[in-house]
């Protein structure tokens, strides 16, 4: 479990493209996306971009609706709160975690690694 913000890239990561540089979020912002099925929520941390599932592990709340603070997301349903670096639950802590995805952007391209 990460309860700090950690920025760990894997190797193996399978990029696709999925949208332009204007969709993404200022700094302390999110952004939702849907990508061939999935709601990504993309989160802008001091100028890095990190992504994880949409929909809360809980009750399947709207994270793209939710509170950014630093690298913390909390859900608005029942403020479950995800660390958006690597999707690890910080609270309540039950050693859970929502799917990730890094993020990187290639000229004006934004890409998504989907198989994290």
């Amino acid at each position: 479990m990460s309860p700090s913000c950690a920025d760990v890239l894997a190797s193996e990561d399978v990029y696709q493209a999925v949208g332009s540089t204007d969709m993404l979020p200022q700094p302390g912002r999110l952004t939702t996306i849907v990508f061939d099925g999935t709601e990504i929520v993309i989160a802008n941390v001091n100028g890095k971009y990190h992504a994880i599932d949409g929909l809360c592990e809980h009750a399947g709340g709207p994270l793209g609706a939710g509170t950014l603070v630093g690298c913390h997301l909390t859900c608005p349903l029942h403020a479950w709160t995800y660390d958006v670096t690597d999707g690890w639950l910080v609270n309540p802590a039950l050693g859970q975690r929502t799917k990730s995805f890094h993020v990187r952007v290639i000229d004006d391209v934004v890409e998504v690694a989907l198989k994290t």
